[in-house]
């Protein structure tokens, strides 16, 4: 049922719109499908480097950018994890301490509950999608598995984005058999690496690539080069 759920969500994406739009609709199914006010993603291109790419209302939005300006919150500690940021009060004991500037923003913009899902390829993250209540609660647990998976149709429609980019820029990339060769063969070291499937690995490449603003070639000729390896932590 949870694959059936992503693919749902990405076809119904690719159907309703274009463009990173297609990650907003992604982002409002989740809001149409959970009990949340308002939904929110960024990706990220490092520590501390994050960038808004959708939200479903101004709050949702408000929230990726403080957090893009803070360097703090739950989106920021989600990518950092790589696991789910689930804070059902954030008035309650603690919260201040660990976000000390973002909580009297969010407070002050009518966030009472707020929760973050890692968008996850493999070990690489790609940036978080983030949740948020005008009252306190909790998520279920059916919400956050939920959540998670439009998390991942979220991916799959940035990779998606991604690969569409690169057949409009295929003729400046390598021609052929060599550079096919060349990302196999890194898919075969990314196997090893993380102890994955193939298509897993693959997918760990794209979304390396995806988060670095390169090529798929180049992040495999440096993965074959033993300049990168997926399996280590980004931080």
């Amino acid at each position: 049922m949870p694959r059936d759920r992503v693919r749902v969500a990405v076809r119904a994406a690719e159907l309703a719109a274009d463009g990173n739009a297609r990650v907003g609709h992604v982002c409002a199914m989740a809001v149409e499908s959970l009990q949340v006010d308002g939904v929110g993603l960024s990706v990220t291109s490092g520590p501390g480097r994050h960038t808004r790419v959708a939200a479903t209302d101004p709050v949702s939005g408000r929230i990726e950018d403080l957090q893009v300006l803070l360097g703090q919150g739950p989106c920021v500690d989600a990518v950092s994890t790589g696991a789910p940021v689930l804070v059902a009060d954030i008035s309650g004991p603690g919260v201040s301490a660990r976000w000390p500037v973002f909580v009297p923003e969010a407070e002050s913009i009518g966030v009472r509950a707020s929760f973050a899902v890692p968008l996850l390829v493999g070990e690489v993250r790609l940036g978080a999608m983030d949740l948020y209540r005008r009252d306190v609660g909790r998520l279920t647990d059916g919400d956050l598995a939920a959540a998670q998976d439009f998390a991942s149709a979220a991916v799959e429609v940035l990779l998606h984005l991604q690969a569409a980019a690169a057949d409009i820029a295929r003729a400046k990339l390598e021609p052929g058999w060599a550079a096919t060769s060349l990302v196999h063969q890194a898919t075969g070291m990314v196997i090893a690496q993380l102890g994955v499937d193939g298509p897993s690995a693959f997918a760990a490449l794209r979304g390396r690539a995806y988060q670095e603003g390169r090529t798929l070639q180049d992040v495999a000729r440096d993965v074959l080069e033993r300049r990168l390896r997926l399996d280590e932590s980004l931080g």
